[in-house]
């Protein structure tokens, strides 16, 4: 039986989610990145953040499809009894991420605009550095 892609998409969101965690992991303690990797990685970033917007619209349309057309209930663990009900909060809440990932989006693009062209010059070791316009 075809999933629909289904199985798939869950494996892509969990690898992101594995994904962001080593990034975490690897930059917790890392003191001599120099700011046009930072840069680097913020575009990254800029770009996962651009493409929330659209995962959570069709995240949306999957509920609103299977709220159409297949037959739903719910399992006696929550208070809500109503899929259909269920399934309205669920998608205010993902447009509401929606417009909080599209602000995202804006503000890591602005980190990455404002950290594009600084030049590092290597580690400051507590010595008075050179003028590098100098000849």
């Amino acid at each position: 039986m075809d999933d629909g892609g289904g199985l798939e998409a869950t494996a892509h969101a969990k690898a992101a989610r594995e994904h962001v965690f080593g990034f975490n992991r690897i930059t917790m303690w890392e003191r001599d990145r120099i700011p046009a990797e930072t840069s680097d990685q913020l575009a990254e970033f800029a770009d996962i953040a651009a493409a929330f917007p659209q995962a959570f619209s069709q995240l949306s349309s999957t509920l609103e499809q299977a709220l159409a057309n297949q037959v739903l209930s719910m399992d006696s663990m929550p208070d809500e009894s109503d899929p259909s009900m269920a399934i309205g909060v669920a998608r205010l809440h993902l447009e509401e991420a929606r417009g909080l990932a599209v602000d995202l989006h804006k503000h890591l693009s602005a980190a990455h605009n404002a950290t594009a062209h600084i030049i590092s010059q290597g580690v400051d070791d507590g010595q008075e550095s050179m003028n590098w316009d100098q000849p």
